[in-house]
């Protein structure tokens, strides 16, 4: 027999019938004080167990622990050659055998092409962060993630794991659960609160797998759970099966974006469009009341002009046109409503809200950017024969119901309401290459751009309605 006695910190009694068990601490809490692999014991009864002899062990909490081992004497223990005969010894997985095997670095090949070929492979694999107090754990789930082609950091705690988060945003953590100062479910509250990381999976690593742990760390937001022991092929699949589904749930993303930035796209300015698609502008598109500020501008004489021109080049003109005044809006905030023939609705206010001055300021913008581009646009057409095309405004604020109208199968974001039907009847009676606002709109415009102002009758109002001139 011998005896091993410490002077230690002693095992609870609950723990004493699981101290043998593979992966055990018999200090079970998340933040141990002390490392250990829970191997150690496990293997040493399989040796004695090998001898035919047996190991017990009293303790006493805070006072200390004694092993006592037994074994047969004579030559009824078995011979050494057999105690490493897979036939007749207990299994023991590649966790148990594998700690100490460590990768090493080959030597560099004299091929640079190969080198730098092999170099960007790897850098195209996802990056693994392996969290756990114990070296020799480390060292082995390294080896196994490595061997597979995953690039690999590892952390000896919590703490230092976190710090590595700041500047290394990996695809996967594998982090033990418990471990001194701060636990892996620590650790996992720490990623789930920090926006730039709480996407990253997080599987946690522990031998104590009993329900009220595994629920606490779904709770916290585990992905998944790996109960040791473990081998290689579970280790693998479920680091295959997360870094796969996360792979799609990011295709998916990139899909909505692409969607939602090819739909917005055609109404909206590209500033607004990048906000709506990372999720910084929230964008009510029901419909509902606005008061929003309505451009209206119109060739001045198409028709004429297309009875004259061959139907090709008449609808290269006006994509010409058209696209020309639809950037020029979306460099004032604007958002395009609609286009009818050649004539061009546009909005400011909706979907994203501005305060009144803002929105008759951006309008202004707005022509003033659409009249100067047309001066472009003319002085090309002129040198290929075109005649000078001439554009009428009319801008007005007021009420309307704003949001997206339509059929399951086509939809449109566009406003109704009396404001767009004014805005259309100010470009009728506006001058060529002339702006006409509603006097409700020029109050908000500086005095020295109203050239003057006075009382209009509009097509479809049974009173006059005052009108300002704007100077272009």
């Amino acid at each position: 027999m011998v005896k091993v006695t410490d002077t230690g910190i002693g095992i609870r009694e609950d723990q004493l019938p699981h101290l043998f068990e593979r992966f055990r601490q018999a200090d079970g809490s998340t933040n141990r004080r002390y490392e250990g692999t829970g191997l150690g014991l496990a293997l040493v009864k399989e040796l004695v167990a090998l001898h035919h002899g047996t190991i017990d062990v009293t303790s006493t909490y805070d006072q200390g622990t004694t092993f006592a081992i037994t074994l047969p004497t004579g030559h009824h223990h078995l011979p050494a050659e057999q105690i490493v005969d897979q036939a007749t010894a207990p299994e023991i997985s590649r966790a148990d055998v594998e700690l100490a095997d460590i990768v090493t670095t080959s030597e560099p090949s004299s091929n640079q092409t190969l080198v730098a070929n092999i170099a960007t492979e790897l850098k195209d694999m996802p990056q693994i962060l392996v969290v756990d107090d114990n070296h020799d754990l480390r060292a082995y789930i390294s080896n196994v993630l490595q061997r597979q082609g995953y690039q690999v950091r590892t952390a000896h705690n919590g703490e230092a794991a976190l710090a590595m988060l700041e500047t290394f945003a990996p695809n996967l953590v594998l982090t033990d659960l418990m471990m001194p100062g701060m636990s892996g479910l620590e650790l996992l509250q720490q990623i789930r609160q920090d926006d730039r990381l709480n996407s990253i999976p997080v599987v946690l690593l522990t031998a104590k797998v009993d329900d009220e742990t595994r629920i606490e760390g779904v709770e916290q937001g585990a992905d998944a759970y790996l109960g040791k022991p473990f081998n290689d092929r579970e280790l693998l699949a479920e680091v295959r099966n997360l870094l796969a589904l996360k792979a799609n749930e990011q295709k998916v993303r990139e899909l909505n974006q692409y969607l939602t930035e090819s739909v917005l796209r055609r109404f909206l300015p590209a500033s607004l469009v990048n906000k709506a698609a990372a999720g910084d502008l929230q964008l009510a598109l029901q419909p509902e009341p606005r008061l929003i500020t309505v451009l209206f501008s119109d060739i001045v004489g198409f028709t004429p002009l297309s009875n004259h021109l061959d139907p090709r080049r008449l609808a290269q003109l006006l994509n010409e046109y058209l696209n020309a005044m639809t950037e020029a809006i979306f460099a004032s905030g604007g958002t395009v409503d609609k286009f009818m023939g050649d004539g061009v609705l546009a909005m400011f206010g909706a979907p994203e809200e501005l305060p009144p001055d803002e929105q008759a300021r951006r309008a202004i913008a707005a022509v003033h950017g659409m009249h100067d581009t047309l001066a472009d646009l003319n002085q090309q057409w002129q040198q290929q024969g075109m005649p000078e095309i001439r554009v009428r405004y009319g801008i007005h604020q007021g009420d309307a119901v704003v949001g997206m109208f339509g059929s399951e199968v086509r939809a449109d974001y566009t406003a109704i309401g009396a404001c767009v039907n004014v805005a259309s009847r100010l470009q009728e009676v506006a001058d060529p290459n002339g702006v006409l606002v509603s006097k409700t709109l020029a109050q908000h415009l500086p005095q020295e751009t109203i050239l003057s102002c006075y009382e209009a009758n509009l097509r479809g109002l049974k009173v006059p309605l005052e009108v300002c001139s704007i100077q272009l």
